[in-house]
């Protein structure tokens, strides 16, 4: 015999479902309550649907008033002393009976608690997470001239709270100061951590930051006592400036972003891209084997360092890269009178390009002789 014609069989079924099941009429009085319902609240028929809670009048937002008017299925959250339910309400009529509220409530305490512990987590990593980002902002050296011999400036995007970009300027001796940008694969936490860690194997040289191989050598093995198992990897451009002799030095441990230096020649702007390579910090790396390139810098000359996050900004639309070309164009158009802020032009030129949130961090360093 089908169910629907054994109407003795239909309400076992109901009356013993685990799902809490209750019926109101017009006048939300309770008009039947299964079996589970009643052991969790007692039997309540004849009451009002929210005098079984315990509760002076009406939810705010009834489910079951909100059924019978727009004769939908509603839903609703709510706490009761000490426990939270679920209602899905629905709108019945029969006729000769008139238009009745069926409501199904389940206990999802254990779900709350666990939402409740888990925003309580999220909060205190996310202060957490704020915390590291200001430490990681403060961290990257102020745009200003340093011991008169170099002009700073710079602009840095990156694509998460916390990035893995990394830029940095200290002076080694009386005569000479290092620089570099670096771009640690990934994003996120990790590589923040990452750039922390390269910072301080730099700065933690001090005297013996002069001599470029050193410098490598010490971050090869620094990174390797971190016994680091995944393909992580930290890619850093360095330059050793002299500051009386003019003598710049550059070391390139995997950055694919070449240095390019701009020079003002009789008014007309020439940039030249310095060919230099090598292998990136990583796991698989154990002794430098990198090429030193010294140039010999004028006064007025700038050298523009950044990190593929600029010439990869993609733009979702067209399925084109920003490239090379857009960045050299950026340059050619502000090398006259904007050179106070071409980092920061050449970073909202890519992030404009890209339209959406950029998916990697940009930065830009622009340094020139003085």
């Amino acid at each position: 015999m089908p169910i629907a014609s054994n109407q003795k069989l239909m309400y076992e079924i109901i009356e013993n479902m685990s799902t809490m099941v209750r019926v109101m009429d017009e006048q939300d009085t309770i008009t039947y309550m299964n079996k589970r319902m009643r052991a969790e609240f007692g039997n309540r028929i004849g009451c009002k649907c929210f005098e079984m809670l315990g509760l002076p009048g009406h939810c705010i937002d009834c489910a079951g008033i909100r059924t019978l008017r727009t004769k939908e299925i509603e839903t609703k959250e709510f706490e009761c002393g000490d426990k939270f339910y679920r209602i899905i309400a629905s709108h019945v009529f029969v006729e000769e009976a008139g238009h009745f509220t069926i409501e199904l409530l389940n206990d999802i305490t254990d779900q709350k608690l666990l939402e409740r512990d888990f925003l309580k987590h999220y909060n205190k990593l996310k202060g957490d997470i704020s915390f590291a980002k200001q430490i990681q902002i403060t961290a990257l050296p102020p745009d200003k001239v340093y011991w008169n011999a170099l002009r700073v400036q710079s602009a840095y995007l990156p694509s998460e709270d916390l990035g893995g970009d990394l830029f940095d300027i200290l002076r080694v001796d009386e005569e000479r100061c290092l620089f570099y940008i670096a771009d640690v694969s990934g994003h996120g936490v990790r590589s923040a951590l990452l750039t922390m860690f390269l910072r301080q194997v730099i700065r933690g040289m001090k005297a013996g930051a002069a001599d470029l191989l050193s410098v490598i050598d010490e971050l090869i093995h620094s990174y390797q006592e971190l016994h680091i198992d995944t393909e992580q990897y930290i890619s850093v451009l360095i330059g050793l400036y002299n500051m009386k002799t003019r003598a710049l030095s550059l070391v390139n441990a995997g950055h694919n972003c070449l240095p390019l230096v701009v020079e003002q020649d009789n008014r007309e702007t020439v940039i030249t891209e310095i060919k230099l390579f090598g292998m990136p910090i990583c796991s698989l790396l154990r002794h430098p084997n990198h090429e030193i390139k010294i140039l010999q810098m004028e006064k007025g000359d700038r050298l523009l360092l950044y990190t593929d996050g600029i010439p990869e900004a993609l733009n979702g639309q067209t399925g084109k890269y920003f490239g090379m070309q857009n960045l050299l164009k950026v340059i050619m158009k502000n090398s006259e009178n904007n050179w106070d802020k071409m980092a920061e032009l050449i970073v909202q030129k890519a992030k404009s390009f890209a339209v959406t949130s950029p998916v990697d961090d940009m930065a830009a360093l622009v340094i020139e002789i003085l």
